[in-house]
Formats: structure tokens, C-alpha cells, sequence
């Protein structure tokens, strides 16, 4: 009697790499045709609490001062980007007489605007309160479709552990007027792992003083992933933090009625937007060039065992062959 020296192993190892195989292509959704959709533009807003509180960051050294939501995000109206305001310092320069700092003919004039030792501080470095409970509002918006009618997911850092979830019924039950998905400042902190109240870790910082990002500001990275599921199209944020980085802005504002120009030092959170993802709808060709090609060798030896007519010789190649004894068995 003579049997196939390890004929049933190999086809087990065969049946567990075709089963892999199947598995890589179906969850990672490879037969799908997909391309990069086009990006929208993100608007984002900012709306403050119907009630304010004086958070216990105002109890210390540094004094808290109350500003409104467009005082908050600079500028009030931004795209791919948001900037809220968490600490700021304000100092007015008065206009030298006869000078008008917007009409000057050349660095060396003398109405050129030098900020100087002669100003007036309007404003000492505060903290701005309770704006962490703010609500952030982000509207993609696409010809297409808007996220305002997609199911959108919130996730930690690690972009696996789901923080929140907003659907269209969801938003509509929070606001009837809702156009997008809406957050709280803190929700995307939360999430992002960021705390405020932490010793900053950028070069610039004071950490002998203790800074925190409160006081140096921070970067978060936002982004926003699309994937097809069936017929609904949804979409993910994923905040993290840049570590190592603070943010400042100074604002510019000439005051006509007198000439005189007010800078105010703002830092703050800054976000940015970053949008990601693929839209695909299925496609035989492109199931069967990725079968094909994850399993090259698998397909040949199918074919040159089952359907060539050389097929028996390739059999002899391919397995040892061994005679086997009486009252011996092959495992």
C-alpha cells in the first residue's frame, strides 16, 4: 500500500492560509473600489453655557476675567482650524500727536509703530473663565452631504475606546437647530488626554514658575475619518495632542477714534482639522485582483493539482511518496 507523505497537512495549511486570506479581504474591505472623496470645508463655532461658573483655576494668583463666545475663538469665524482663547493680557499704545500709524511712508517714519514703555495696561494676564465648558460646533460643509445627517463617533487618543457618539436623531433632541456636530471644549480635551491645569511641556515654557498649558497654550490635532458602511456614509474624531508645543496669538487693533492701537496676548487651545478617509462601492474586478494577489502561489497550485493535464506528474513532484508497513500508521 503506498500512501502521500503529508498530503492531509498540506491541505490543512492550504485551507488556513485560504481562510486568512478571505478574512484580510473582507475586514479590511478590499473589494472595494474606493477613491478620496472631496474634502469639505470645517466651520467652527463656539457658543457659551447658559450659565456661567467661576471655575477654581480663578481662585489662585492668576485673576479670571468673563468674555463672551467671539471674544473666546479668534478669529470668531475660522475654517480648518479654531483658536479658543484661555489666557490673555491686554495693553493700549496712545498715538503720538499728529501721527497716523496706518500711513506711514517707511520704517524709519517716526508715526511707524514701535510698541514702546509708554502704554497703558487695559488688561493684566488673566485667565478666561469657564471656557472649557464652551460648545464647540463643527459644520463640514460638501455638496454632497453634511455631517449634520451622518452618524459621527468621538474617540480617546488610542482611537479605539469611543468617547461619545452624535447621531442625526441625537443632535435633534440636544438642538432642533443642530446643522453639526457639537462638543464641548472639555469633551475634546477629555478625549485628547489634555489637561490644561498640567506643567506645560513646550521649550518656551516657565516651569521653574510652574506653567501649565493654561497659561502657554496647547496644539490638537484633529482628525476626521469617512468610511462606507452599506448605504450610510459616517464619520469619526480622533483629537491628540502635539506634546511638547504651546500657541499665542496677538491681535492688532487699531482704534480710530484716537489712533491709538490695543494689543492683546492671547493664548489658548488650537485646534486643527484634518480630514481623512475613503469612499468605495464593491467591484468584482478589484475583489479578484486583490484575491489574486495576496494569494499568488495558493491560486498556481490549485491549478497545476486540479485542472492541468499534467497534473498527476505534478503530484509525483510535489509529494514524497512512502511505502507504508503492515500494522504501521501514517499520522
Amino acid at each position: 500500500m503506498v500512501i502521500v507523505k503529508g498530503k492531509r497537512t498540506f491541505r490543512i495549511v492550504q485551507l488556513i492560509i485560504l481562510i486568512y486570506i478571505l478574512f484580510e479581504i473582507i475586514y479590511n474591505e478590499r473589494y472595494l473600489k474606493s477613491e478620496t472623496p472631496v474634502p469639505g470645508v470645517i466651520r467652527v463655532t463656539l457658543k457659551a453655557p447658559d450659565n456661567l461658573e467661576i471655575p477654581p483655576y480663578c481662585n489662585g494668583a492668576t485673576m479670571c476675567t468673563f468674555w463672551g463666545a467671539n471674544e473666546i475663538l479668534y478669529p470668531s469665524d475660522s475654517a480648518g482650524y479654531a483658536f479658543v482663547t484661555t489666557r490673555a493680557s491686554a495693553r493700549n499704545y496712545p498715538n503720538p500727536l499728529g501721527c497716523n500709524s496706518l500711513r506711514t511712508t517707511s520704517p524709519s517714519d517716526p508715526c511707524f509703530f514701535k510698541p514702546t514703555n509708554n502704554n497703558v495696561t487695559i488688561l493684566p494676564t488673566s485667565y478666561i473663565g469657564d471656557d472649557d465648558r464652551a460648545f464647540y460646533k463643527g459644520e463640514v460643509t460638501s455638496i454632497a452631504i453634511r455631517n449634520g445627517l451622518m452618524t459621527g463617533t468621538l474617540y480617546y487618543s488610542d482611537g479605539k475606546t469611543v468617547y461619545a457618539t452624535r447621531t442625526n436623531a441625537s443632535r435633534m433632541k440636544e438642538n432642533p437647530r443642530a446643522d453639526g456636530g457639537i462638543f464641548t471644549v472639555q469633551d475634546l480635551l477629555t478625549a485628547s488626554s489634555a489637561d490644561l491645569d498640567a506643567p506645560s511641556t513646550a521649550p518656551g515654557a516657565n516651569k521653574t514658575a510652574g506653567e501649565t498649558y493654561r497659561l502657554s497654550g496647547i496644539v490638537i490635532i484633529h482628525y476626521q475619518n469617512v468610511r462606507l458602511k452599506k448605504h450610510d456614509i459616517v464619520y469619526s474624531y480622533l483629537p491628540r495632542v502635539i506634546d511638547g508645543n504651546e500657541y499665542k496669538v496677538t491681535e492688532n487693533i487699531h482704534n480710530s477714534t484716537d489712533g491709538s492701537i490695543t494689543l492683546i496676548d492671547r493664548h489658548g487651545i488650537r485646534f486643527v482639522f484634518q480630514q481623512h478617509g475613503l469612499i468605495g462601492v464593491f467591484d468584482f474586478v478589484t475583489l479578484l485582483t486583490k484575491f489574486v494577489a495576496e494569494s499568488p502561489e495558493l491560486i498556481v497550485e490549485i491549478i497545476m493539482l486540479r485542472f492541468v493535464p499534467e497534473k498527476e506528474v505534478y503530484r509525483e513532484v510535489k509529494f514524497d511518496e512512502i511505502p507504508q508497513r503492515r500494522g504501521e500508521y501514517n499520522v
